[in-house]
C-alpha cells in the first residue's frame, strides 16, 4: 500500500505541474508550485510548516477563493490527509498570520476527506462525504443522465458561478471518466478556469498514480531539469510519512558484519 501510495503522492503533486503547463503557466498554479515546495522542505525537515512559509501562505491567499487556497498548500493537505486534527493545528499556523476565512478552512478540511477516501480506492467514494449532500445529489443528477460537457457549459455560463462552483465542476471532470486521467484533464480543460483544471488533475493524480499520466506528459515533464529536486523531495515526503528519515541508508554485506564480529571477538 505504501509504494501504491508514493506512485498517488506523485500523481497528485505533478497532476498539477500538467495542469500549469496546460495553462501556459498562469500565475494561480505557478504561486502554488513555490508554496508547495516550501511546505515540502519544512515538512521533510520538521513535519510541520516553518514560521516563514505561514507567512509566505499569508501574503497570497488574501485575494484567492478556496480552490486556489488548495492547491497552493496541497504537499500539507497530501501529508495530513489522513490526520484531519493534525492538518487543522497547522492552518490555525497559517491564520495566525493573516486571518483565514471559515468558509476557506471548511473547504480545506472537506478536500482533505475527499483525497484520504480517493487514496483508500473505495468504491463510490464520493457518497461517504456528507459534507458534499448538496453538490453531491447535483453531481449524481448529471453522472447518472450522462449530461454533456456542453450542457454543463450552458448552465454555468457565468463566471462568478463557476469560480463558486469549482468544486462540483471538478468532481464531475473526475467522476465521469475516473480511471482515464488524460480524458479527465481534456474535460476540465474546456472550462478555461485554472483552478477546474488542477484540482480535476490533483482528483485524478491521487485516484490514477503517476504512471497513468500519459508517456508523452511525463516526457514533457522529465525534460524540464528544474522538476528533478520537485521528484526528489516528492519522494523523501512520502518517506517521511511512512516514517524513514533516510532513504539512503544501506545494509552492509552479511558475510563482511560476519568477518568484522571475528576479528574483533580475536583481538
Amino acid at each position: 500500500m505504501s509504494q501504491s501510495l508514493l506512485n498517488r503522492f506523485r500523481g497528485t503533486l505533478f497532476g498539477v505541474i500538467i495542469a500549469r503547463k496546460m495553462s501556459k503557466g498562469k500565475e494561480t498554479l505557478i504561486n502554488g508550485e513555490i508554496i508547495n515546495q516550501k511546505i515540502i522542505i519544512d515538512l521533510i525537515k520538521y513535519e510541520t510548516i516553518s514560521r516563514e512559509t505561514c507567512q509566505a501562505i499569508a501574503a497570497t491567499h488574501s485575494s484567492m477563493g478556496s480552490g486556489e487556497f488548495i492547491l497552493n498548500i496541497l504537499s500539507l493537505i497530501l501529508f495530513f490527509h489522513e490526520t484531519e486534527p493534525l492538518l487543522s493545528k497547522q492552518l490555525e499556523k497559517i491564520n495566525k498570520q493573516n486571518d483565514l476565512k471559515q468558509e476557506m478552512i471548511k473547504d480545506v478540511l472537506l478536500f482533505r476527506q475527499i483525497i484520504n477516501l480517493i487514496f483508500k480506492q473505495e468504491n463510490d467514494c464520493l457518497k461517504n462525504i456528507p459534507d458534499l449532500d448538496h453538490s453531491l445529489e447535483k453531481l449524481q443528477i448529471f453522472l447518472k443522465d450522462q449530461t454533456p460537457l456542453t450542457e454543463l457549459k450552458r448552465q454555468f455560463r457565468q463566471q462568478t458561478i463557476i469560480d463558486n462552483n469549482y468544486l462540483l465542476l471538478s468532481l464531475y471532470c473526475f467522476a465521469r471518466t475516473s480511471d482515464n486521467f488524460k480524458l479527465s484533464i481534456l474535460q476540465a480543460f474546456q472550462w478555461n478556469h485554472p483552478v477546474i483544471l488542477g484540482i480535476t488533475a490533483v482528483l485524478s493524480g491521487a485516484y490514477n498514480g503517476y504512471f497513468s499520466i500519459p508517456i508523452p506528459w511525463r516526457l514533457n515533464i522529465n525534460q524540464d531539469n528544474k522538476y528533478d529536486p520537485w521528484e526528489q523531495q516528492i519522494v523523501q515526503l512520502w518517506a517521511k510519512w511512512v516514517g524513514v528519515d533516510d532513504l539512503s541508508k544501506t545494509i552492509k554485506p552479511l558475510d563482511t558484519q560476519v568477518i568484522q564480529s571475528v576479528k574483533g571477538n580475536n583481538r
